[in-house]
């Protein structure tokens, strides 16, 4: 081993194969106190630090780790004091001796001995959280034993998942037994030149949520390093929602891994839909989202040049200007009929798309179509529209201009001249790649590689802004940030992390295969990201129960942690004293001389219940037993000292606002919504929730995690967000006993801001 006590650059180890833990302990302690790189078992490079053993050197692992753990003493790996290193050798000696006669009661002692716990010894890693993670993953006996008493080893289990998960370990794990799941080779045919070739199908990476996506399943030509530009073009009509963030995210995402660029184009060709409030909500969210764009463009900087683009298109006979009604221009369209206007001279065209774009009598009754074709199957290239009249004030030109383009006619051009090379978009725009290609060619302009992936669709949930919005208008949210809508800023108050979200978006990779999904499985996600990093505290409900304890304490305040699991989360103040308050459903379940656990403290026996005329609990007394066993106790229970400094908190919950699980196109949106959505507790907390600051993540123990909405005081209350899992069930069962809020009123109309010029 190298004499240096400082171990950096990438640990080695020989390719003799072993069938002990020799030198996988070592590998991840290594890797936890100096985050080194790892490397597979081949082409291994020169190191500072050399691990090496021979066939059945299983001893040797432990020495190496213990070297490193003591030479590295701020981590805690080997303990604090001798009694600590003491009990961390003897679970590495029973670790290591473990024989297959005995790996039966290995595994059911080592679950027994993690009930309430998330460590072997202590409050942090240690190795002998190193040495039974290893073993377990290089025996298959233990591994077979522990799918065989899957059901009976849930704390073993849980550990197992939450150990495995941290970085040092997943990695260490990947790199040693070379778990990582092996490339395949596929045949794919290119959708832009027709050739067929054998690939190798990327392998995906594990992330906390589950596998990451495959991003090669797009098949993009022209991925360049340094050369990919992309572009995320967001309409200014609305507050983004997760569908957004999916593009905007795949886009950044390929921006970045070929070392390019994302420019951030908002498509303002509709005024009647467009406020410069959504474009500055959408810039904030893009922040949100930590998305580092080259620029900020938008369409409207173009008009003057799409509008030449457009006479070009009329001039070269390419397109006309037709006064036909709308439904009859409609009709035509679905039976491949050309409109009499087709024949208009290149002059007439011309008169009437100046009468356009003054906005005249007959502009404003008349479109300008592209002289396409009318019997293709395609129905988009029936003569589309690419401009029409709207005489509303753009929120940036003003009334400059009287006519605007569509999207089919502005994307690809403004995609051209911005020097797209990748134009990334969700498939219900895949009927229209072959017409973007068209715009681009017919017009003379370089054509941008063009492709899409399926559009995020969740049970229950409205992804339609213009639904979105008649919930906003009608009052039955507060606003496109309400916590109920799924818009970034909606789910962010809801409690939904960046990361979480990031991750999900990866996880369901490129493909453009379109799905319904569970929303609960966006928030199992998120949950993997807040419980190793949300302090825990205490509430109760504001009507409780007080139990007094005969032999309590005189009133104290105590610093204890505040997440068991994580010292370095800090401490907080804990009063103790002889009256405590429970929660009333908890109460109406004890029954007289019952023995409880309270949480964090230790047990105590219930003697009497003093009930009200309906048999409701309305106070207790009992006596401290600390000395009891709480594992033997049904009853584990939060509380709240009576005597400490009460502050004022409002527990909110939400249900999904949509009754039915996927509305259609002919449904009632209000015949479907749900009447009452939102719901609340008031409940007490102690002192310590004064140092919370809107959108810290919290757990109020044994009723989940919340995100601070607003900040209160002693007087005013906090409000916080209940944070739904994997097993939410809506209508406020998170904050029983709860009560119903009534939709808001239908806000007045704000005041229309006036148009720049």
């Amino acid at each position: 081993m190298s004499k240096k006590e400082t171990f950096s650059g990438i640990l080695r180890y020989d390719d003799t194969p072993l069938n002990g833990s020799f030198p996988f302990v070592a590998l991840i302690t290594a890797k936890i106190v100096n985050n080194i790189k790892l490397v597979g078992r081949k082409g291994l490079e020169a190191t500072e630090l050399s691990i090496s053993g021979t066939q059945n050197s299983l001893r040797g692992s432990y020495v190496s780790a213990k070297y490193i753990a003591r030479t590295n003493p701020d981590f805690n790996l080997y303990g604090a004091d001798a009694f600590t290193s003491s009990k961390i050798d003897e679970f590495i000696d029973k670790i290591a001796h473990v024989g297959k006669d005995k790996i039966a009661a290995f595994v059911s002692d080592m679950n027994e001995h993690l009930t309430l716990r998330s460590f072997l010894v202590g409050f942090n890693v240690t190795l002998a959280d190193v040495a039974l993670f290893a073993r377990i993953k290089l025996n298959k006996e233990i591994q077979d034993e522990m799918t065989a008493k899957a059901k009976t080893i849930p704390h073993l289990k849980r550990w197992l998942s939450y150990v495995g998960a941290l970085p040092a370990f997943a990695e260490s794990e990947i790199a040693y037994t070379g778990s990582k799941p092996a490339a395949t080779t596929v045949t794919k045919k290119d959708v832009h030149t027709g050739e067929t070739k054998v690939v190798e199908k990327a392998t995906p990476q594990k992330g906390a949520m589950g596998w990451v996506g495959n991003f090669e399943a797009l098949n993009l030509p022209g991925l360049v390093e340094g050369q990919v530009v992309t572009r995320f073009p967001p309409e200014p009509s609305g507050f983004m929602h997760v569908g957004h963030c999916k593009a905007a995210i795949i886009n950044n995402y390929y921006a970045e891994k070929y070392k390019g660029k994302i420019i951030i184009r908002f498509d303002d060709t509709n005024p009647s839909k467009e406020k410069e409030e959504y474009v500055e909500n959408i810039i904030k969210d893009i922040h949100t989202l930590g998305i580092k764009y080259e620029k900020i463009t938008h369409t409207s900087d173009y008009f003057d040049f799409i509008i030449e683009m457009a006479k070009k298109m009329i001039k070269e006979g390419n397109a006309y200007v037709d006064d036909t009604p709308v439904e009859k221009m409609r009709e035509e369209r679905e039976l491949g009929i050309e409109s009499v206007a087709r024949s208009n001279s290149v002059e007439k065209n011309l008169e009437l798309f100046d009468e356009m774009l003054k906005g005249s009598e007959i502009g404003v009754k008349s479109v300008m179509r592209a002289k396409a074709d009318m019997k293709s199957v395609d129905k988009a290239f029936r003569d589309p529209a690419f401009f029409r009249c709207n005489s509303t004030p753009h929120h940036r030109t003003g009334d400059k201009y009287k006519a605007y383009p569509l999207y089919d006619f502005a994307c690809p051009i403004v995609d051209s001249i911005e020097g797209i090379t990748h134009a990334l978009r969700s498939n219900e725009y895949h009927n229209k790649i072959a017409l973007y290609n068209y715009v681009c060619e017919i017009l003379g302009l370089r054509v941008p590689i063009v492709s899409d992936y399926s559009r995020l669709s969740f049970s229950h949930v409205l992804l339609s802004k213009r639904k979105l919005q008649q919930f906003v208008d009608k009052g039955v949210v507060d606003g496109w940030n309400d916590p109920r809508l799924p818009t970034l800023q909606g789910i962010s108050r809801r409690g939904l992390t960046i990361d979480a979200l990031k991750e999900f978006v990866l996880s369901q990779g490129a493909s453009a295969s379109n799905t319904t999904i569970d929303l609960g499985k966006l928030w199992a996600g998120n949950k993997n990201f807040l419980e190793p990093a949300c302090p825990r505290y205490n509430a109760v409900a504001k009507q409780n129960v007080i139990l007094t304890l005969t032999n309590g304490p005189a009133t104290e305040v105590r610093e204890i942690l505040k997440y068991n699991k994580d010292p370095n989360m800090g401490t907080k103040k804990v009063t103790f004293s002889s009256r405590v308050m429970l929660e009333v459903d908890d109460a109406s379940q004890i029954k007289e001389n019952e023995e409880i656990t309270l949480m964090n403290w230790g047990n105590a026996f219930v003697r009497t219940i003093t009930r009200n005329e309906k048999g409701e609990p309305v106070s207790m007394t009992g006596e401290l037993h600390l000395e009891g066993d709480f594992k033997k106790t049904e009853k584990k229970l939060s509380w709240l000292s009576a005597d400490c400094k009460h502050i004022p908190v409002v527990l909110q919950d939400f249900d999904y606002l949509i009754t039915k699980p996927k509305l259609e196109d002919e449904d009632d949106l209000d015949a479907f919504t749900t009447k009452v959505s939102k719901f609340e507790l008031d409940a007490l907390a102690d002192e310590n929730v004064l140092s919370l600051k809107v959108g810290d993540k919290i757990q109020f123990e044994r009723r989940g995690f919340f995100n601070v909405d607003k900040v209160g005081d002693e007087t005013k209350p906090y409000v916080l967000i209940y944070i739904p899992d994997s097993k939410y069930k809506p209508q406020g069962q998170a904050l029983y006993p709860f009560k119903k809020v009534a939709p808001s009123p239908k806000p007045a109309p704000a005041a229309k801001a006036a148009p720049k010029k």
